[in-house]
């Protein structure tokens, strides 16, 4: 789309997934798009392309590497669940430089997290834009870096349809296509832009904001994936390769409730007697490192 990383550009709309440029912060395209799709792209001067190629050559590595590499039992990828903490841990001493990057990166998310978080707060019409910032200030996040095998004609989906649970997901790729969101009855390819990242809504948010913002159904798709938009020879050459990500998943602070209350103070009203914690653990199987991938 010709944008540098950096400039103060207006909002570009490309079809249900418009590309917002974090610099400019009057950009108000971020929660219309939230609530048509879910999805959004975006780029900061927070992360720069060199840092995002660091990032997906070490995480690489990493799953390469590490004995704590684990296999998906029904999508054929490999996976690591990651807490910023984990990142201390001996099983990766033996590729620090790599682990530095994956900090270096990891501190960037938290802060382009914020931003969003404000910005969505601020374009729902909160007179507190820092409410949705403030629940997530215990830094209750972890990363997943993602393998994607080879496939053939005849492999589906990379990974199952599902949404997103916690409250905003960043996603980085290397380009290979295939990501798809259900979107207006129909999955549709999520465009790829260099230098930048996809947002998507978890279920919290979308549970906080009444389901005006959307946690929409999504998957990576292969050629014999069924109802894809996408042609079938651009799925061919996605499956001819490996496709490398890495996903961050924010999440709200650990004894924060699911339910937002009804109340002008925006204040935090636990419903269902479940905490974040508790809900997290309940849709993934674990917590932290241990959610299933």
């Amino acid at each position: 789309l010709g944008m540098q990383i950096g400039e103060g550009a207006t909002c570009t709309k490309k079809d249900f997934f418009p590309l917002v440029n974090l610099d400019d912060d009057q950009c108000d395209q971020i929660v219309p798009a939230l609530r048509d799709s879910g999805f959004l792209i975006v780029k900061s001067s927070l992360l720069n392309l060199e840092l995002q190629q660091k990032a997906l050559a070490a995480s690489a590595r990493i799953l390469e590497l590490s004995s704590k590499t684990v296999a998906h039992p029904s999508d054929p990828k490999q996976y690591m669940m990651l807490g910023f903490d984990d990142l201390r841990g001996d099983f990766l001493s033996n590729i620090s430089e790599d682990v530095s990057i994956i900090k270096e990166y990891y501190k960037s998310l938290r802060k382009i997290r914020d931003i969003l978080l404000q910005s969505i707060a601020s374009g729902i019409g909160m007179d507190d834009s820092e409410f949705f910032s403030r629940q997530h200030n215990e830094n209750n996040d972890s990363i997943r870096l993602l393998n994607y095998l080879r496939g053939d004609e005849n492999t589906a989906n990379r990974c199952k349809e599902h949404s997103d649970y916690g409250t905003l997901t960043l996603l980085l790729t290397d380009g290979v296509g295939g990501l798809e969101a259900f979107v207006d009855g129909k999955w549709r390819q999520v465009p790829y832009v260099e230098g930048a990242l996809i947002v998507n809504i978890g279920s919290i948010l979308s549970e906080w904001t009444r389901q005006d913002l959307k946690a929409t159904l999504h998957r990576v798709a292969g050629p014999a994936s069924i109802g894809s938009t996408t042609s079938t020879n651009d799925l061919l050459k996605a499956v001819s390769v490996q496709r490398r990500s890495i996903a961050y998943f924010a999440d709200p602070n650990p004894n924060v409730a699911t339910t937002l209350s009804k109340s002008n103070h925006h204040s935090l009203e636990n419903e269902d007697n479940m905490t974040i914690d508790e809900y997290i653990q309940w849709r993934s199987g674990g917590t932290g490192a241990d959610r299933s991938g």
